[in-house]
């Protein structure tokens, strides 16, 4: 539930850090800044638009522009602040996921008489080359042959795959790709089209990568050269992932058109996940009698094999880099696990994150986060509250040189690549965020004096597609980079 009050005043000087931010005076050059943002992005000119705005001092904290910096919005992605900040205070920069191997059955002459277990620890970036050095360090348990099934668990985390706030009507897009305790990467497959030989010959079909999970229904025909494109690509709805998943592949793609590439996320991530470990295994000369199956490590297993991730800092990077929505998602499942106990759930991972909100000054029950990724129109935060953890995800030496590298530079790299290109010299550091009807905006830039300042922009108007109000707010990005005291 969220609870709203009208005495704003009283919620600004609750915030710790922020008390010394209100000012009696307003020099002309705030005044400038003022009417610049205002020129851009007016609530007044647009009814339905929403605009939450906070620029204000690094150093000092002293506030340089609001508007509507307490109201309620939707952040889209820049809710992965909320969870960068909070995973790596509270699990800490070089932190782990574990994945597991575990025996069942008495080995001989390098035999597995029984089932190979694979317990996942909800690591996000287990990708196909760190699953190939894991069979790598597999290769050296004197096991060559496995005379049962290969078993899945994914018991680490809860059921719940899809998160209930995301929109409805995302299906088998890779940004929407399912969490789960055994996962493999970011659960999601690429697969790549080529026309045939000739005109009337189906086109040729290659998933990446390769793997005995997915099934190609290839009813697609290579056409004749100059007309339009109608390939499609979609996993189909009538295998829900128990045993595979199927992809079908309808309409024409021309014989002269080059080759096309559809991500598509999975519906099983355990399945995706042992169907991987053993096709890689094979490739590695292991021979395996049995089947792919899900399944819990039974009492009296022996481990045999304990494969770390990538150290948090890197994830994270990942993750605000590139916006990766089943990374935060994930991420905040295992931080629910690390203090709640496992299941990992996204209400424990909440909870941690809600109480070291409430630690920095953001009290319970002034927003609402319902995930990680900011992948739904439930979470509603203030651009206020995304200052504040901005401001403390830099002061924290703990955290900050993480924290800070891993938003995107403007014009260079991640999501932030082709955006804000107007802010010439000046450096800006910022997490994107988008929905329809939503884009948002926020992080540190360099001003013209170079002062270091932080900046929220979150934009919401169900008429306009993001795009379209994104262009906005790099607009005002770059007017407050070019804010100067004298």
């Amino acid at each position: 539930m969220i609870r709203i009050y009208l005495l704003a005043l009283l919620l600004l000087v609750t915030y710790s850090g922020f008390s010394e931010e209100i000012s009696p005076v307003t020099s002309g050059s705030q005044n400038q800044l003022k009417a610049s943002i205002e020129n851009i992005i007016s609530t007044q000119k647009l009814k339905d638009l929403k605009a939450g705005i906070f620029v204000s001092s690094l150093k000092s904290g002293e506030v340089l522009y609001e508007q509507n910096a307490d109201e309620l919005l939707i952040p889209a992605s820049v809710n992965k602040i909320f969870t960068a900040y909070a995973s790596l205070k509270r699990l800490k920069p070089n932190f782990t996921f574990k994945t597991q191997i575990f025996t069942k059955g008495a080995i001989h002459n390098e035999t597995l008489a029984g089932d190979l277990y694979l317990k996942g620890g909800g690591d996000p970036s287990l990708v196909s080359e760190r699953m190939w050095m894991l069979v790598n360090d597999l290769k050296r348990s004197g096991i060559k042959k496995i005379m049962g099934n290969v078993i899945v668990d994914s018991s680490f985390y809860d059921s719940i795959r899809t998160p209930e706030a995301r929109p409805k009507y995302l299906k088998d897009q890779a940004y929407n790709a399912p969490i789960g305790g055994l996962s493999f990467n970011f659960n999601t497959c690429t697969v790549y089209v080529k026309p045939g030989e000739k005109a009337g010959s189906p086109p040729l079909v290659y998933t990446d990568p390769e793997n005995t999970y997915i099934d190609v229904v290839n009813q697609a025909t290579t056409t004749k050269a100059g007309v339009n494109n109608t390939l499609a690509v979609n996993r189909t709805e009538y295998v829900k992932g128990d045993l595979g998943d199927t992809v079908l592949l309808r309409g024409g793609i021309p014989i002269d058109h080059s080759e096309v590439r559809f991500y598509k996320n999975i519906v099983n991530p355990a399945l995706y996940a042992g169907h991987m470990l053993k096709t890689f295994m094979l490739q590695r000369g292991f021979k395996i009698s049995g089947n792919v199956a899900e399944g819990t490590v039974p009492e009296g297993a022996k481990q045999i094999l304990e494969f770390e991730s990538q150290p948090l800092w890197m994830i994270i990077w990942g993750m605000n880099k590139f916006s990766n929505n089943f990374v935060a998602d994930q991420t905040l499942k295992r931080l629910g696990a690390e203090v709640w106990g496992v299941p990992g759930t996204m209400d424990k991972g909440i909870a941690v994150m809600e109480n070291m909100l409430e630690d920095i000054g953001i009290p319970k029950g002034f927003y609402k986060i319902v995930d990680g990724s900011g992948l739904t129109r439930e979470t509603r935060v203030t651009a206020r509250q995304v200052a504040r953890v901005l401001q403390m995800g830099y002061q924290d030496f703990s955290t900050s040189p993480e924290f800070i590298a891993s938003l995107g530079i403007g014009g260079e790299d991640g999501t932030m690549k082709r955006r804000a290109l107007a802010i010439n010299e000046s450096v800006i550091r910022a997490k994107t965020g988008s929905l329809d009807g939503v884009s948002s905006l926020a992080g540190y830039v360099t001003s013209a004096d170079n002062e270091l300042l932080v900046f929220v922009i979150l934009l919401n108007d169900p008429k306009f597609k993001y795009g379209k109000m994104a262009s906005w707010a790099d607009q005002a990005a770059a007017v407050i980079s070019k804010f100067k005291r004298k």
